[in-house]
């Protein structure tokens, strides 16, 4: 009986290791192979496309470099989904014994059509709001290292402005003219989710759109922090389906051009004689300096020294290196990109080199939590000198291009002169070469941060997010002046030292739900709630010491720092600033033709005192859609689409100084701080402003409506905006009583409208496959008008760049725009009719009932007569003197509209892309023609700009004999006419310069700037290299710009202490053309197992 029991126990054991061996025979009989063949609309094979059975996500597979695939599917009657990023998905049978082709056609709805919005994206159609964008397809052809430059020209509303040429040069953004007009008026800028101060150190290459929100009803949900527009930066994130390597490089130069024409040394010289125009040859000065008169024209074969040609006519060399790798399956992508920049500036001993690396994960686990991560590292190195803020530059203009004859004394050949009676040294100028090598300045800038959100699908529609953001930021300045420069000619010729220290973090923590659902099919709603914290925080310390030994370099002050003689350090503890915020935001749609938007932000900050901490921000928008309503049925055929939008609503500006609190200075002037034991000690001071516990928000309520077009089937598309902006309880520093002890408070008191029309249009004339060409065109119009002040009609602005008289040359005035240039006007000069000459005094008197400016230009002495600046008697005062009172507004620094058009084109394989920008009536204070034009204080020894030649300018000596005719023991006024009777333009010795409207200037220019060739080789030949793509390609930035201007470039803004003095020219750095040459190239990494994964151990194979 137990052996029976055995051996059935064996023959089932048996039969049931038949049946499990049978088991996998039988399925693999059920297998079968399907292969394919995957092209796009133009027939070309589509690389990496993804191939999945339908059912069973993970047996899949990619296309190859031709476009094919084999895939082994668990049976007949199976399908396959086709799908590649940019194209229509498709969905077919899998079918064994035949190559099935299969044409994926391209889905521009998902490529244009999705635009980034506040806490969320939104489909283009749904808009309500003024939204403005660009991808990186625009980006691409830019060879700059801030996409703030790029922005500009391509964005209607947008107004970009780069200050000058330097490597660290300020970008002003303003979004519809901003609102303040003392405050921050630069926008709100957010990347991936979360504030930054700025997006410079993020490079074009790593973007991959940008979208501008510009009504309230699109700013509304950052609230206090939106009133000046929202720029939202989105960065590359991988794709599924493939690896893709990226590699763009480029190389390049830079020069600069239409720098400022001066005296050459004969011209000089002469200049030289009219100041000191004493006729005694043993007196120290001019015979001294330059040589006997009769000799002046061997100065007319003298070369003269070109100092800005030393200073800025460098070639500076561009190089950029991009390279990412990015890819991943439908769970998880990546995108791991590194770039480096590397510029040798046009002025000399001017360089920049930024490493940027960034890191991007998007992991989904199952269908239910997605995890976001971001990690990005910018370093920055900036050589050169500081400029932009001092005089530098106008030491190469104005600086003796030839050298005295005391340079050639016995002492300076031996190496003993100290310099001091030189010309040179006596022109109180500093020596452009020196003073730009002789001073060390290198300024390290390290950013860290980290970004990362999970996002929980809780039920169909429904999903919370949280995020968090953490940054540091840290920088490092050592600016060192050695002997011959400014700083160390006012410390006794011995080297100074600084060094600053700044350390800083910000954090963001967000949390919010949304929820989309549909309602009987035709009621859609998309409703968001949300909350922020976000803290920030910066700190500054500042070590400085003097008097090192005269022969040290920079390299032994830094190794050697305890040889100077320390000054007090100063730290500067840095508030925190804290915002909590609670938003939401509700979207309705019906029927796919009316929407409606409600949002709303309730913003807490320590900006203001408690009380007024707290502020509630309001907004909604309608938009219809009427294109799709069936009595345009018979417009579908050339109106593709039609949309109306309106919106309205508030947005605050906290952006401001923490004028609650009573701030502190530090105490530097020597003579009032204290010494203990002969060491000086640092010390504090309130400042001259009172501090105003009252103080609360700026408030921007807005106003926009909004019409967009689309015709023949979207070819044509035009957006119109027209918006009204008014910023009121703007914060103003108004005078207070002296007995306070204070100078200014800061308070709540006027008001500024915008209002404007913005257009947009795009035209995509011919697609084909072998040829493509588009065209875009925006302009923007904007009105600012200053509606009310502190009750006065007008508000004094000064923009400090030196001018003598009329130092005050701003203005704010009710009822017109900020930008009011304000000074005398000038009426040319007098003539000999408007004075009669004195033959006893041997001066000039001038004739009653001509405008006597002697008593505002009171520096003139006797050369005030005929030839001397003319100024308008505009106030009829019953005087013939001109006063301070006529003085009026002489200038406009806002343009009337701005804008850009471009033209892409693409024929077998060249690419073509120009752009242009332009701004119209704005103008521009050259203030660099006042003073390159102007004897001033006393100072001889400084050259001039060709302005004042001799073929032009009126003159007041013989030339024959170099003695003064104009007043004085040789005046002589019939040989005085005679001389002159061809000048058109006063004479520069009124020994100060003067605010005049001959310093306002048009503005207006329109700038090729942007040109690019490129040639992408066929993938017949690249396909041999496993490279998907390459092209080469040139590019030309910055290439000429139209203008009346007669400065250096019109697109200036040199001094922007307030927002109040737009549009200055002095002593920028100049700007420069740009020519490039790159190569791009696009590799996939292809798996060759058969099931895809991001990670296989078969590898990639290039």
């Amino acid at each position: 009986m137990k052996q029976k029991s055995v051996e059935m126990k064996n023959k089932c054991f048996v039969w049931l290791m038949a049946i499990l061996l049978m088991v996998p025979i039988g399925l693999s009989a059920q297998e079968i192979t399907v292969k394919g063949n995957v092209t796009d609309s133009t027939g070309e094979g589509v690389i990496g496309a993804s191939v999945v059975e339908k059912g069973n996500a993970g047996n899949g597979t990619i296309t190859d470099i031709n476009g094919d695939f084999t895939l082994k599917v668990s049976g007949k009657g199976k399908k396959l989904v086709i799908s590649y990023i940019g194209m229509q998905a498709q969905e077919i049978d899998a079918v064994a014994g035949k190559t099935l082709s299969i044409k994926l056609q391209d889905d521009s709805k998902m490529l244009d059509e999705v635009v980034v919005v506040g806490y969320g994206t939104m489909k283009k159609k749904d808009l309500t709001g003024s939204v403005s964008s660009m991808n990186d397809k625009v980006l691409k052809d830019i060879p700059v290292t801030s996409a703030l430059q790029a922005m500009s020209g391509h964005l209607a509303g947008v107004n970009v402005t780069v200050t000058d040429g330097s490597p660290d040069a300020e970008i002003k953004v303003r979004v519809r003219g901003g609102g303040s007009i003392t405050q921050d008026n630069s926008p709100l800028y957010i990347v991936d989710g979360f504030i930054v101060k700025n997006i410079n150190d993020i490079p074009p290459g790593d973007i991959q759109d940008i979208s501008v929100l510009k009504d309230a009803s699109s700013t509304a949900i950052y609230g206090a922090k939106g009133a000046n527009g929202v720029v939202l930066v989105t960065t590359k994130s991988g794709k599924a389906g493939k690896t893709v390597v990226d590699v763009n490089s480029y190389v390049g130069i830079k020069k600069t051009y239409n720098l400022t024409d001066v005296l050459s040394p004969y011209e000089y010289v002469y200049y030289q004689k009219e100041i000191d125009s004493s006729p005694n040859v043993s007196s120290a000065g001019f015979y001294s300096m330059y040589g006997m008169w009769d000799d002046i024209d061997l100065y007319k074969y003298r070369e003269g020294i070109d100092w800005q040609d030393q200073l800025y006519g460098n070639t500076g060399v561009q190089k950029n290196f991009n390279v990412s790798l990015s890819g991943g399956t439908e769970t998880m992508r990546y995108n791991i990109s590194y770039t480096r920049d590397d510029e040798d500036y046009i002025m000399l001993n001017s360089n920049y080199v930024r490493d940027n690396f960034n890191i991007k994960l998007n992991k989904s686990f199952g269908k239910v939590i997605d995890l976001d991560v971001t990690a990005r590292t910018t370093n920055t190195v900036i050589d050169g000198p500081d400029v932009s803020g001092g005089r530098k530059l106008r030491d190469g203009v104005k600086y003796a291009p030839v050298k005295s004859i005391t340079t050639l004394s016995m002492e300076n050949l031996v190496g003993t002169s100290e310099e001091l009676d030189w010309a040179e040294s006596a022109s109180m100028l500093n020596d452009p070469i020196y003073n730009i090598t002789n001073e060390f300045k290198k300024q390290y800038s390290f950013v860290n941060s980290y970004n990362v959100g999970l996002t929980f699908h809780i039920i169909k529609g429904l999903d919370y997010r949280v995020q968090g953001s953490y940054s540091y930021e840290k920088a490092h300045t050592d600016n060192i002046w050695l002997k011959k420069t400014g700083e160390s000619n006012a410390n006794g010729g011995q080297p100074v030292a600084k060094r600053e220290y700044t350390d800083g973090y910000r954090f963001t923590i967000q949390n919010h739900l949304t929820y989309d659902f549909t309602v009987a099919k035709d009621h859609r709603f998309n409703i968001m709630f949300g909350q922020e914290i976000f803290s920030g925080k910066s700190d500054k310390m500042t070590l400085q010491s003097k008097f090192f030994p005269k022969d040290f370099t920079a390299e032994q002050v830094l190794a050697m720092w305890n040889y100077g003689e320390p000054l007090p350090t100063y730290n500067d503890i840095g508030e925190p600033s804290r915002t909590s915020s609670f938003f939401g935001r509700l979207n309705y749609t019906l029927k796919d033709r009316y929407y409606l938007t409600f949002t709303a932000r309730e913003d807490g900050t320590n900006v203001f005192a408690p009380g007024k901490q707290w502020g509630f921000f309001p907004a909604g928008a309608l938009a219809w859609r009427l294109s799709e309503e069936p009595f345009m049925e018979a417009t579908k055929s050339w109106l593709s689409n039609a949309k109306l939008r309106l919106s309205y609503g508030q947005v605050g500006n906290a952006r401001v100084g923490s004028y609650w609190r009573q701030q502190y200075s530090f105490e530097s002037s020597a003579n009032r701080l204290y010494y203990i034991g002969e060491k000086v000690q640092s010390g504090l001071k309130p400042t001259n402003t009172l501090r105003n516990e009252n103080l609360t928000w700026e408030t921007k309520t807005s106003a926009n409506i909004g019409l967009d077009l689309g015709f023949f089937n979207d070819k044509v598309n035009v957006v119109i905006d027209a918006y009204k902006d008014v910023t009121k309880d703007l914060i103003l520093a108004v005078d207070i009583p002296t007995h306070s002890g204070y100078g200014t408070q800061y308070r709540n008191l006027g008001q500024t409208t915008n209002k404007g029309v913005e257009l947009t249009a795009n035209w995509y004339a011919v697609e084909t496959k072998d040829f493509n060409l588009s065209l875009g065109f925006n302009i923007s119009f904007n009105r600012n008008t200053v509606d009310k002040l502190d009750g006065s009609d007008s508000m004094i602005a000064t923009s400090g760049w030196g001018v003598s008289i009329g130092s005050d040359d701003y203005r704010a005035i009710v009822g017109k725009s900020i930008g009011q240039i304000y000074g005398y006007k000038q009426d040319g000069f007098y003539s000999f009719d408007d004075f009669t000459f004195n033959e006893e005094t041997k001066r000039w008197i001038i004739k009653p009932g001509v405008a006597d400016c002697s008593d505002i230009i009171a520096t003139s002495g006797n050369w005030f007569g005929p030839g001397h600046m003319k100024l308008k008697k505009l106030t009829d005062d019953g005087s013939d003197k001109v006063t301070t009172n006529d003085r009026t507004v002489i200038g406009n620094a806002m343009p009337k509209h701005t804008g850009g058009f471009n033209i892409n084109a693409d024929y077998k394989g060249i690419d073509f892309g120009v752009q242009f920008n332009w701004s119209y009536g704005n103008d521009i204070l050259n203030a660099n023609k006042i003073d390159n034009t102007t004897y001033a204080g006393s100072k001889k020894y400084q050259n001039l700009s060709s302005d004042m030649a001799l073929d032009k300018r009126f003159t007041t000596i013989d030339p024959e004999t170099g003695y003064n005719i104009m007043y004085g023991e040789y005046a002589n006024p019939a040989r005085l006419q005679e001389i002159n009777q061809n000048a058109t333009i006063w004479h520069p010795l009124m020994n100060s310069t003067v605010m005049t409207d001959y310093a306002i200037e048009d503005g207006s220019f329109l700038r090729l700037s942007n040109l690019t060739i490129g040639y992408t080789l066929p993938k017949a030949w690249t396909k041999k290299f496993l490279v998907e793509k390459l092209r080469v390609y040139f590019t030309g930035y910055n290439l000429h710009c139209w203008t009346k201007y007669s400065g250096q470039d019109p697109e200036v803004d040199t001094r922007r202490s307030t927002p109040l003095t737009p549009g200055v020219d002095y002593s920028a750095y100049p700007k420069a053309h740009s020519f490039l040459f790159g190569i791009q190239n696009f590799s996939k990494c292809f798996f060759k197992g058969r099931k895809y994964r991001l990670f296989n151990n078969d590898a990639c194979v290039f």
